[in-house]
Protein backbone atom coordinates (compact mmCIF):
# COMPACT_ATOMS: atom_id res chain seq x y z
CA UNK A 1 0.00 0.00 0.00
CA UNK A 2 1.34 4.00 -1.33
CA UNK A 3 1.44 6.11 2.27
CA UNK A 4 0.01 9.57 1.01
CA UNK A 5 2.11 12.54 1.10
CA UNK A 6 0.81 15.86 1.34
CA UNK A 7 2.02 19.39 1.30
CA UNK A 8 0.52 23.08 0.68
CA UNK A 9 1.50 24.88 -2.15
CA UNK A 10 1.46 28.53 -2.09
CA UNK A 11 -0.41 31.06 -4.11
CA UNK A 12 -0.05 35.11 -3.65
CA UNK A 13 -2.99 37.11 -3.11
CA UNK A 14 -1.64 40.55 -3.95
CA UNK A 15 -1.73 44.44 -3.36
CA UNK A 16 -2.76 45.27 -7.07
CA UNK A 17 -1.95 48.55 -6.79
CA UNK A 18 2.15 47.63 -5.45
CA UNK A 19 2.23 44.60 -6.12
CA UNK A 20 3.59 43.24 -2.88
CA UNK A 21 2.09 39.99 -0.96
CA UNK A 22 -0.67 40.68 1.32
CA UNK A 23 -0.96 36.69 2.04
CA UNK A 24 -0.72 33.36 0.52
CA UNK A 25 -3.22 30.86 0.11
CA UNK A 26 -2.51 27.36 1.13
CA UNK A 27 -3.33 24.57 -1.10
CA UNK A 28 -3.32 21.03 -0.75
CA UNK A 29 -1.31 18.74 -2.45
CA UNK A 30 -0.92 15.21 -2.65
CA UNK A 31 2.09 13.37 -3.85
CA UNK A 32 1.52 10.55 -6.78
CA UNK A 33 4.41 8.26 -6.34
CA UNK A 34 3.31 6.89 -9.73
CA UNK A 35 3.38 9.89 -11.90
CA UNK A 36 6.26 11.50 -9.00
CA UNK A 37 4.87 14.59 -9.23
CA UNK A 38 2.50 16.81 -6.78
CA UNK A 39 -1.23 16.82 -7.86
CA UNK A 40 -4.65 17.93 -6.37
CA UNK A 41 -5.45 15.04 -3.95
CA UNK A 42 -8.42 12.85 -4.42
CA UNK A 43 -9.53 13.91 -0.77
CA UNK A 44 -9.42 17.39 1.39
CA UNK A 45 -10.70 15.46 4.34
CA UNK A 46 -7.67 15.02 6.33
CA UNK A 47 -7.54 15.40 10.33
CA UNK A 48 -6.76 17.78 12.23
CA UNK A 49 -3.06 17.04 14.18
CA UNK A 50 -2.25 16.67 10.16
CA UNK A 51 -3.70 19.75 8.79
CA UNK A 52 -1.65 21.48 11.70
CA UNK A 53 1.73 19.91 10.77
CA UNK A 54 1.25 20.92 7.29
CA UNK A 55 0.43 24.39 7.85
CA UNK A 56 3.34 24.65 10.53
CA UNK A 57 5.40 23.48 7.60
CA UNK A 58 4.49 25.89 5.06
CA UNK A 59 4.83 28.67 7.63
CA UNK A 60 8.22 28.00 8.52
CA UNK A 61 9.01 28.41 4.27
CA UNK A 62 6.98 31.39 3.41
CA UNK A 63 8.35 34.66 3.97
CA UNK A 64 5.01 35.93 4.90
CA UNK A 65 3.08 34.07 7.99
CA UNK A 66 -0.08 35.94 6.95
CA UNK A 67 -1.62 32.74 5.02
CA UNK A 68 -5.55 31.11 4.30
CA UNK A 69 -6.24 27.66 4.36
CA UNK A 70 -9.32 25.75 3.14
CA UNK A 71 -11.82 23.66 5.27
CA UNK A 72 -14.18 21.81 3.85
CA UNK A 73 -17.70 21.83 5.41
CA UNK A 74 -17.37 18.53 7.13
CA UNK A 75 -13.79 20.09 8.83
CA UNK A 76 -15.73 23.11 9.84
CA UNK A 77 -18.64 21.55 11.66
CA UNK A 78 -16.16 19.47 13.53
CA UNK A 79 -15.07 21.18 16.96
CA UNK A 80 -11.48 19.28 16.77
CA UNK A 81 -10.52 21.50 13.91
CA UNK A 82 -11.37 24.58 15.65
CA UNK A 83 -9.89 23.83 19.13
CA UNK A 84 -6.70 22.34 16.75
CA UNK A 85 -6.37 25.37 14.37
CA UNK A 86 -7.18 28.35 17.47
CA UNK A 87 -4.32 27.08 19.64
CA UNK A 88 -1.92 26.83 16.83
CA UNK A 89 -2.80 30.48 16.01
CA UNK A 90 -2.48 31.64 19.79
CA UNK A 91 0.81 29.83 19.97
CA UNK A 92 2.53 30.21 16.79
CA UNK A 93 0.94 33.11 15.04
CA UNK A 94 -0.38 36.97 15.68
CA UNK A 95 -4.18 37.60 15.53
CA UNK A 96 -5.82 38.20 12.18
CA UNK A 97 -2.17 36.44 10.12
CA UNK A 98 -4.83 32.90 9.20
CA UNK A 99 -7.55 32.86 7.01
CA UNK A 100 -10.51 29.89 7.20
CA UNK A 101 -11.67 29.91 3.55
CA UNK A 102 -14.85 27.95 3.11
CA UNK A 103 -16.03 27.06 -0.44
CA UNK A 104 -19.04 25.34 0.79
CA UNK A 105 -21.23 27.54 3.55
CA UNK A 106 -22.31 25.60 6.55
CA UNK A 107 -26.01 26.04 8.10
CA UNK A 108 -26.27 29.34 9.43
CA UNK A 109 -26.28 27.98 12.70
CA UNK A 110 -23.11 25.91 12.85
CA UNK A 111 -21.87 29.51 11.66
CA UNK A 112 -22.92 31.60 14.37
CA UNK A 113 -21.74 28.81 16.47
CA UNK A 114 -18.42 28.24 15.66
CA UNK A 115 -17.53 31.70 14.25
CA UNK A 116 -17.15 32.95 17.95
CA UNK A 117 -14.49 30.10 18.85
CA UNK A 118 -12.49 30.78 15.42
CA UNK A 119 -12.78 34.94 15.59
CA UNK A 120 -11.79 35.17 19.36
CA UNK A 121 -9.05 32.91 18.69
CA UNK A 122 -7.89 36.13 15.71
CA UNK A 123 -8.84 33.90 12.73
CA UNK A 124 -10.48 35.41 9.81
CA UNK A 125 -13.42 33.47 8.00
CA UNK A 126 -13.62 34.23 4.19
CA UNK A 127 -16.50 32.60 2.07
CA UNK A 128 -14.74 31.49 -1.37
CA UNK A 129 -16.66 31.17 -5.03
CA UNK A 130 -19.06 34.16 -4.39
CA UNK A 131 -21.02 34.96 -7.67
CA UNK A 132 -20.60 31.25 -8.86
CA UNK A 133 -20.91 28.35 -6.01
CA UNK A 134 -21.76 30.62 -3.56
CA UNK A 135 -25.36 33.34 -4.59
CA UNK A 136 -25.77 36.34 -2.22
CA UNK A 137 -29.93 35.30 -1.70
CA UNK A 138 -28.31 31.83 -0.49
CA UNK A 139 -25.79 33.17 2.14
CA UNK A 140 -26.66 36.92 2.71
CA UNK A 141 -27.60 35.81 5.85
CA UNK A 142 -24.11 34.17 6.81
CA UNK A 143 -22.19 37.80 5.53
CA UNK A 144 -21.84 39.06 9.11
CA UNK A 145 -20.03 36.42 10.12
CA UNK A 146 -17.44 36.24 7.68
CA UNK A 147 -14.52 38.80 7.35
CA UNK A 148 -13.86 38.30 3.62
CA UNK A 149 -15.52 37.01 0.49
CA UNK A 150 -13.55 35.64 -2.43
CA UNK A 151 -14.70 36.21 -6.26
CA UNK A 152 -13.43 33.31 -8.44
CA UNK A 153 -13.53 34.94 -11.81
CA UNK A 154 -12.14 31.51 -13.08
CA UNK A 155 -15.83 30.17 -12.17
CA UNK A 156 -17.41 32.48 -14.47
CA UNK A 157 -15.90 32.07 -17.59
CA UNK A 158 -13.86 29.27 -19.86
CA UNK A 159 -10.37 29.98 -19.64
CA UNK A 160 -8.83 32.43 -21.97
CA UNK A 161 -11.88 33.79 -22.69
CA UNK A 162 -13.06 37.84 -22.47
CA UNK A 163 -15.09 38.76 -19.74
CA UNK A 164 -18.67 39.34 -20.39
CA UNK A 165 -20.97 42.61 -18.99
CA UNK A 166 -23.12 40.15 -17.03
CA UNK A 167 -19.31 38.71 -15.23
CA UNK A 168 -18.31 42.67 -14.79
CA UNK A 169 -21.51 42.83 -13.01
CA UNK A 170 -21.58 40.43 -10.97
CA UNK A 171 -18.05 41.65 -9.65
CA UNK A 172 -19.16 44.72 -9.11
CA UNK A 173 -22.15 43.94 -7.42
CA UNK A 174 -19.92 41.59 -4.53
CA UNK A 175 -17.25 44.17 -4.40
CA UNK A 176 -19.99 47.04 -3.74
CA UNK A 177 -21.54 44.51 -0.50
CA UNK A 178 -18.17 43.72 0.63
CA UNK A 179 -17.63 48.02 0.88
CA UNK A 180 -21.31 47.99 2.03
CA UNK A 181 -20.26 46.19 4.65
CA UNK A 182 -16.77 46.61 5.95
CA UNK A 183 -15.43 43.39 4.69
CA UNK A 184 -12.40 42.40 2.60
CA UNK A 185 -12.45 41.21 -0.85
CA UNK A 186 -10.64 39.21 -3.21
CA UNK A 187 -10.43 39.42 -7.43
CA UNK A 188 -9.36 35.26 -8.29
CA UNK A 189 -9.20 34.14 -11.60
CA UNK A 190 -6.92 36.91 -12.86
CA UNK A 191 -4.75 35.68 -15.90
CA UNK A 192 -4.05 39.20 -18.02
CA UNK A 193 -3.47 42.80 -17.69
CA UNK A 194 -7.04 43.59 -18.96
CA UNK A 195 -7.84 41.81 -15.92
CA UNK A 196 -6.11 43.98 -13.47
CA UNK A 197 -6.97 47.09 -15.41
CA UNK A 198 -10.61 45.75 -14.68
CA UNK A 199 -9.69 45.44 -11.00
CA UNK A 200 -8.40 49.16 -10.77
CA UNK A 201 -11.10 50.19 -12.74
CA UNK A 202 -13.48 49.32 -10.17
CA UNK A 203 -11.55 49.95 -6.93
CA UNK A 204 -10.22 46.59 -6.45
CA UNK A 205 -7.26 46.22 -4.65
CA UNK A 206 -7.10 42.50 -3.89
CA UNK A 207 -5.94 40.21 -6.32
CA UNK A 208 -5.13 36.38 -7.10
CA UNK A 209 -4.03 34.48 -9.92
CA UNK A 210 -1.96 32.75 -12.56
CA UNK A 211 -1.67 36.06 -13.95
CA UNK A 212 0.73 36.61 -11.00
CA UNK A 213 2.10 33.03 -9.60
CA UNK A 214 0.61 29.75 -10.18
CA UNK A 215 0.67 27.52 -6.49
CA UNK A 216 4.06 26.91 -6.06
CA UNK A 217 6.00 24.89 -2.88
CA UNK A 218 6.40 27.80 -0.26
CA UNK A 219 9.93 27.61 -0.31
CA UNK A 220 9.77 28.97 -4.08
CA UNK A 221 8.79 32.21 -2.43
CA UNK A 222 11.64 32.36 -0.35
CA UNK A 223 14.49 33.67 -2.88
Amino acid sequence: MVMLKYKYFAQPINNLGTNRTILYELLLRQWDERQQTWRIPATFEIAPTELIQLLDCAIQELNNHHVSINLTARQFANPDFQVAISHYVQTHLLPRELTVELVATPELSELQQLSVGYRAAGILLAFDDVGSDNLFQQIKMMLPYVNTVKFALQNMRPLGTPTTDAIVSTLKFWFDKAEEQQMLFTFEGIESAADVQLANHLGITRGQGYYFAKPQLPATFMA
